[in-house]
């Protein structure tokens, strides 16, 4: 024992000062870390001290098991506000800051710790790019700089460039979740190489290209989302919008469970066949433009959940493998399926329960928020325990399906079959899933089906039925008084006769009846008032006779009570909501509406007259006295009632108006009648990507027709997280006022919770991108090029000189200049920086315009002026003359960094000044003005601000051109 204590004391003293180094770094870390926090309100960090020794008991720090060194630091959603150091602790292997306030870049240092194995900054007010160094190619033995790496979270903020392909060299990254931000660009082909990677996120960005088939060589991958649309307000929208459509590699990744790419753009077909096997749960795919058939290998899915291909061009049958009874979601609606909808294979569904958090996390968030949208969530109550299949608008004919459900737990379902061409009757046999559901709803409309109702009675937990607009005949049957359940009943627009069932009073759940547009006859049944819940009754246009009973008084929710064009006689009576006198006409013996106050139930009247006759017949002074204080009382509640009532009112208006608000649309001098909120809604399809134009760093515009022949631009702003309303406001007022031949006119605006949008003039020649892209195909003359040089000037002069304030736009480039049929330009996007400015949105955060236009000493210095105007409009000017672009791939041959203004100031020293301009411009137009406008086009991109003209200076310099034709 002895020998053993003398060999390893001097190991032991060996170990301790290295020990009190590594705590003095961890230490200095975490000190690092409260040093850069300049907000904490709940004072989580008050308790990290110096004077402290002991870290490892800090708030939110967790040390290795066998010493002090820092091993985990988790401080989520705690309200910290500051910048982040680029300090971590030596041997630190998670950081959880998510769901703070932290601002500025990320250190570069946290993507290249060598021991760090999950990062998340999701949810903080980050900016600038991802700092990942450059992907190395050599053959050096130089570890990785994130070798550890497997979580990395990113999401929700402001991070701005493209998804750094050398994300590839965390060869242990299993999440990659970058979504939420404003990252620009293609998913690299390099993430193929990750071979460890579950889950990659990068939806809601604004990325495009096509989607990279080496994605498939990520073996693990069972998570994809590159788009997801959201239903709650405030939240970032979608700007992804991919070119071509889904690898097949990547579809039938043997891996994959969940592939989220709504609203993608995506064409072309799915893949007609796989190989191996197929772990696919969740798959979204609706809102693309994807055609050919519904591939039967989805059968194959045997834990398939959730399958969304609403919205596409999908054509064909329905394959009858898809074991439509084991999902919980199923969605085909707006497609052009045809053919009969077969009964599915019967089996047992799948019990492989899903093993790995990733999924589960993503299945639960994603599915969760698509099943807000069910259509039936009002009727069926918890959406999380409801089953919806949706086969609606497409062209299914024949007899209707036999679905049955084999879902475990407690589940409703929700089945839409409307909108097709089924022509066959009510079975036993459709209702099948009603033996397993404990609540139905069901949607028939719009289908050519008949015969009688009566099968109705075998589905007990029927809630909701609509079958609008067939050829439904006979009475309808007085069972229907035992679906206790009932909520909705829906059957306008068929042959139904006869009564109405007294029994329709015993539901004491309805809350819509609707049987306008039949021949029902017969009285109005007073038993039906006991159907407390009635919101909505439709009876007109029947052959309904008799009068209106005294009992719908008593209905306290009724709103919609129409019964016109029947042969009902008598009084209207009083109903609780205001009657609109459009539900009564059509009834020549029904008594004249007048209006909210028909008339007064008959207890009021009859009371107000026995009091009036009690007073006249025995009046003494005392019972005078008696009377003046009841009546004084009476004035005095009276008045009060009314003072409360006035604020009631009040308040109703002042919400009114809010909710107004929350839809208005304003607008500008001149604007046309047409302009609304729900207008606009209309005509860009909820901003569906068909109607997209284009995209910028600002949002996407939409091509909207308000009415025939009338089109607007809507430019739906990328607001991230939206502040500073008053400043807002006066900003766009100032916009609005501000008009020039060249100048985009700005119509009106909204600013909404979850949309903010501006309306400007539509303009069908395009952009000036697509013009310069098309004159190698086209002969361009100089009078175009000219005039479209000559009004850009003369914009962008008037901006700079003549408003106030003075706007300078900060991201002139050709696809911000529009051009109408006879191709005089117009300025668009102008005032658009400063207006995200005041938002406090990712325009702040880094340089507000596009690389290649951008000015030298605005890329360097962040400082603007109208010199960088300038230096834009000389870029534009060049493409237009050369019909090149401003990094075109042919500057290549000189070298990195070598650009079009690079290229023409060569061309000008070399007197080789032929070479620069395009071959169809230059031999029919004057040699001598286009070679003045290279040199007006190289003054203004000059790297020196003396030099440099401004866009007054240049206007006339143009002008000249043209008083020397």
């Amino acid at each position: 024992m002895a020998v053993l204590y003398h060999l390893l004391l001097p190991l032991v003293l060996l170990l301790l000062p290295l020990a009190s180094s590594s705590s003095a770094g961890d230490r200095a870390a975490l000190l690092a870390l409260k040093g850069a926090v300049t907000g904490d309100p709940a004072s989580v960090l008050s308790a990290w001290s110096s004077s402290d020794p002991d870290h490892c008991h800090w708030r939110g720090v967790t040390c290795h098991p066998s010493s002090s060194a820092v091993a985990a630091i988790d401080l989520p959603a705690a309200s910290l506000s500051g910048t982040l150091p680029a300090l971590l602790p030596p041997r630190l292997l998670r950081l959880d800051l998510s769901g703070n306030n932290f601002s500025g870049p990320i250190p570069a240092a946290f993507l290249a710790s060598a021991t760090l194995r999950a990062l998340n900054l999701t949810s903080n007010r980050l900016s600038g790019p991802i700092p990942f160094p450059p992907s190395s190619n050599s053959s050096s033995s130089s570890s990785p700089p994130c070798p550890a790496l497997a979580h990395l979270r990113l999401a929700g903020n402001f991070l701005v460039g493209e998804i750094p392909s050398a994300v590839a060299q965390c060869r242990s990254l299993r999440v990659l979740d970058v979504s939420r931000n404003v990252l620009e660009g293609a998913v690299p082909r390099a993430l193929g190489r990750l071979a460890a990677l579950r889950a990659l996120d990068v939806s809601r960005n604004s990325l495009t290209d096509r989607i990279p088939p080496e994605l498939g060589n990520c073996r693990d991958l069972a998570v994809l989302v590159l788009t997801n649309l959201t239903a709650s307000p405030g939240d970032q929208p979608e700007f992804n919008a991919f070119l071509g459509g889904l690898p097949p590699e990547v579809v039938t990744n043997p891996a994959l469970e969940v592939l989220w790419a709504p609203r993608a753009n995506f064409d072309g077909r799915l893949p007609s066949y796989r190989n191996g096997s197929c772990r696919l749960r969740a798959v979204n795919l609706g809102q693309n433009y994807i055609g050919g058939p519904v591939p039967k290998w989805l059968g194959e899915c045997g834990d398939l959940a959730f399958l969304d291909l609403s919205s596409n061009s999908l054509e064909g049958s329905m394959p009858a493998e898809l074991r439509i009874g084991c999902m919980q979601y199923l969605n085909v609606s707006q497609n052009l399926l045809s053919g009969p909808l077969l009964s599915p294979v019967e089996g047992k569904c799948s019990s492989c329960l899903v093993d790995d958090d990733v999924v589960i996390q993503y299945y639960e968030g994603l599915v969760g928020i698509a099943l807000i949208g069910n259509p039936f969530g009002s009727v069926l109550g918890d959406i999380t325990k409801a089953a919806l299949h949706d086969f609606s608008n497409n062209g299914f004919s024949g007899a209707l399906p036999s679905l049955n459900l084999h879902l475990v737990g407690n589940y409703s379902y929700g089945l839409l079959l409307n909108s097709n061409m089924f022509n066959s009757t009510l079975s036993g046999g459709f209702f099948g899933f009603c033996k397993a559901a404990s609540g139905v709803a069901v949607n028939l409309s719009g289908n050519q089906l008949s015969g009688s109702l009566d099968m109705l009675s075998s589905c007990t937990s029927l809630q909701s039925f609509e079958a609008g607009y067939n050829k439904f005949d006979g009475s309808i049957f007085p069972g229907i008084g035992d679906l206790h359940l009932l909520r909705v009943l829906v059957l306008r627009a068929n042959n139904l006769s006869g009564e109405i069932p007294v029994r329709f009073g015993d539901l004491a759940a309805l809350e819509v009846l609707d049987l306008s547009k039949n021949s029902v006859a017969g009285i109005l049944p007073s038993h039906l008032a006991d159907a407390s819940r009635l919101k909505v009754v439709m009876l007109d246009h029947n052959r309904i006779s008799g009068s209106i009973p005294p009992s719908f008084i008593e209905l306290a929710q009724l709103s919609v009570f129409d019964v016109s064009f029947n042969n009902l006689s008598g009084d209207i009576p009083y109903l609780r909501h205001s009657a609109d006198c459009s539900f009564f006409v059509g009834n020549r013996l029904l008594s004249r509406c007048l209006g909210p106050n028909a008339s007064a139930p008959p207890s009021i009247s009859t009371n107000h007259q026995k009091w009036t006759q009690r007073l006249g017949g025995h009046m003494t002074k005392s019972k005078y006295l008696v009377v003046i204080i009841a009546a004084s009382a009476t004035a005095l509640v009276s008045f009060v009632v009314a003072v409360l009532l006035f604020f009631v009112c009040e308040r109703r208006k002042r919400a009114k108006i809010e909710n107004f608000k929350k839809k208005a649309v304003v607008t500008f001098a001149d604007a046309p009648a047409e302009i609304n909120y729900d207008s606009i809604i209309q005509a860009t399809s909820n901003f569906s990507i068909q109607n997209l134009i284009g995209t910028g760093g600002f949002g996407a515009t939409y091509k909207a027709e308000l009415a025939p022949g009338y089109l607007v631009a809507v430019k739906r702003l990328a607001m991230g997280r939206f502040q500073g309303l008053q400043q807002f406001d006066a900003e766009i007022a100032t916009l609005g006022r501000i008009r020039h031949k060249n100048l985009v006119t700005l119509i009106g605006y909204h600013i909404g919770e979850s949309d903010t949008f501006l309306i400007y003039n539509y303009l069908p020649g395009g952009n000036l991108e697509s013009f310069i892209h098309e004159m190698g195909s086209r002969q361009v003359s100089w009078a175009e090029v000219y005039t479209i040089a000559m009004d850009v000037a003369q914009a962008l002069a008037f901006l700079h000189g003549s408003c106030t304030p003075r706007i300078i736009h900060r991201d002139i480039k050709p696809s911000n200049i529009l051009l109408d049929e006879d191709l005089n330009a117009y300025l668009s996007d102008f005032g658009l920086a400063r207006l995200m400015e005041v938002t406090q949105t990712h325009a702040t955060t880094d340089v507000a315009g596009t690389f290649g236009y951008v000015a030298p000493e605005y890329a360097t210095t962040c400082r603007v002026s109208d010199k960088s105007d300038v230096y834009s409009f000389g870029v534009v000017l060049l493409e237009l003359m050369s019909g090149k672009r401003s990094l075109d791939p042919s500057f290549s041959q000189f070298g990195d960094g070598f650009t079009i203004v690079s290229w023409g100031r060569m061309l000008m020293q070399e007197d080789r000044t032929s070479e620069f301009f395009s071959p169809g411009l230059w031999d029919t137009s004057p040699k001598d003005r286009l070679t003045e406008m290279l040199k007006i086009a190289i003054s203004c991109t000059s790297e020196s601000l003396a030099v440099r003209l401004s866009m007054r200076q240049v206007a006339a310099r143009l002008k000249q051109l043209r008083n020397e034709q």
